[in-house]
């Protein structure tokens, strides 16, 4: 056994001979090359040793290979916090000149959609439809038909004529500018009437117009009744009885006459409210019997007197609904202008039969407004008034609670030329810019 002495020199010589044999390995020029990477996208499987010869011992880097952290000769450290790109061109090279991008090709441009237009053409959505001008020169017509109580009466009143658009401009207050002329027809059981009429409107506030009748009575339905004078009694008592009396002093006839009426209508909208006063002034002059002066004029309901004046005001307070009704009231006012002929010579000038007064509710409905149509704006019209004043129907001779009844029917159009044609291409603006909206909005994208 040996002893601590010889066991240390044993050691010593170990650790010499150690020491010679790993000095000469490290002096070795095949170990001392550095060892080939691996190629791209192969990486050292983790726990398997390299094979000998193929690193230096114990996993430390041999002289001249490159220590992790350390830069390697001849390469510059790449700069802190930068790490060089795969495919970054090294030091020496020119970088590749980075390929053109392709210009966006430009968007082809919508093609117009076909709209169809009421006129049956078709257009271009872009474009605006082809208008027209609404026609200066139209024949136009008027009808009303209706049924009066208190007085009684039946009447059909029809128009019709020429007319001329005054001012060409799409506007509220010139729209419905014109001058007419037409014929004027007013039929009823007893009497007929046929004359001109002059229309002028110079502006939608404001219509002035004058007709000529030429009247005839039947002698039917108890008239024609003429009066020596305004005061006389012509209550409807003793319009009957003069109807079934025999003696001609005083039973009713046939005669003819000219009738002659004269109107200003004033009138004005603001949104749904409007307001409309009607001035009318007439003036007759018939074949009287001997010695008459006057005569019961049953629209009037009125004496009116031969070759004089008389007048009715109607003044009307409306409150229009978008669905065609119309509700208001009306206030009637009727007078006669009686001259000293008018009297008997003994009599004094008076004022026997007036002014009269009426007031009462108004009702109208128009079914449809189309004037596309020759047959336009059917309306139906109710008014009710009650005598506020009156010689005989504030309880005389008839109670005040019978109220002035009229029950009528109205309705209008264009003859030429056909509306039809011109109303799809002659729209106001304001119709015109949303038809346009519709049709661009309707549009395929």
């Amino acid at each position: 056994m040996l002893g601590h002495e010889g066991a240390r020199g044993l050691l010593r010589l170990g650790a010499w001979a150690f020491g010679l044999t790993v000095g000469g390995l490290l002096a070795s020029p095949a170990l001392a090359a550095p060892v080939p990477e691996p190629p791209e996208g192969i990486e050292p499987i983790e726990g398997v040793e390299p094979e000998e010869g193929s690193e230096p011992g114990d996993g430390e880097p041999g002289e001249g290979e490159p220590v992790e952290g350390e830069p390697v000769e001849g390469e510059e450290p790449p700069v802190d916090g930068e790490e060089p790109a795969d495919g970054e061109p090294g030091d020496g090279e020119e970088p590749p000149e980075p390929e053109p991008e392709p210009e966006p090709e430009p968007e082809p441009e919508p093609e117009p959609v076909a709209v169809p237009v009421q006129t049956g053409e078709v257009v271009a959505a872009d474009e605006p439809p082809p208008l027209e001008p609404r026609p200066r020169h139209r024949w136009i017509y008027s009808n009303l038909f209706a049924l009066r109580y208190n007085p009684l009466g039946l009447v059909n009143e029809f128009t019709t004529g020429y007319r001329y658009q005054l001012v060409d401009k799409d506007s509220v207050l010139f729209k419905e500018s014109f001058i007419a002329a037409q014929l004027h027809t007013y039929l009823t059981p007893a009497y007929a009437r046929v004359g001109p009429k002059i229309d002028i409107q110079p502006l939608a506030l404001l219509n002035l117009s004058a007709t000529y009748d030429y009247t005839g009575y039947f002698s039917s339905f108890g008239l024609f009744q003429s009066f020596a004078s305004p005061t006389e009694d012509w209550s409807d008592t003793v319009l009957d009885e003069r109807e079934e009396s025999t003696d001609p002093g005083i039973a009713n006839y046939a005669t003819t006459g000219h009738f002659v009426t004269l109107s200003a209508l004033l009138q004005a909208k603001v949104k749904s409210i409007a307001v409309r006063d009607n001035l009318k002034f007439y003036y007759a002059n018939f074949k009287l019997r001997e010695g008459d002066t006057v005569y019961y004029h049953q629209t009037l309901d009125i004496l009116q007197p031969n070759r004089g004046w008389s007048l009715t005001n109607d003044l009307d307070l409306l409150y229009l609904l978008d669905f065609g009704l119309t509700v208001g009231v009306r206030y009637t006012l009727t007078h006669a202008f009686y001259r000293e002929w008018h009297f008997q010579p003994t009599e004094p000038i008076s004022q026997p039969n007036g002014p009269t007064h009426r007031v009462g509710p108004a009702l109208l409905y128009t079914i449809f407004d189309r004037p596309d149509l020759r047959f336009n704006k059917p309306t139906l019209i109710l008014l009710m008034q009650w005598w506020a004043k009156s010689r005989y129907r504030t309880g005389q001779d008839v109670s005040a609670g019978i109220p002035y009844f009229v029950l009528g029917f109205r309705f209008e159009g264009d003859l030429l030329p056909d509306p039809k044609r011109w109303n799809a291409k002659s729209q106001p603006l304001r119709k015109r810019k949303r038809s346009q909206a519709a049709a661009q909005a309707s549009a395929p994208n």
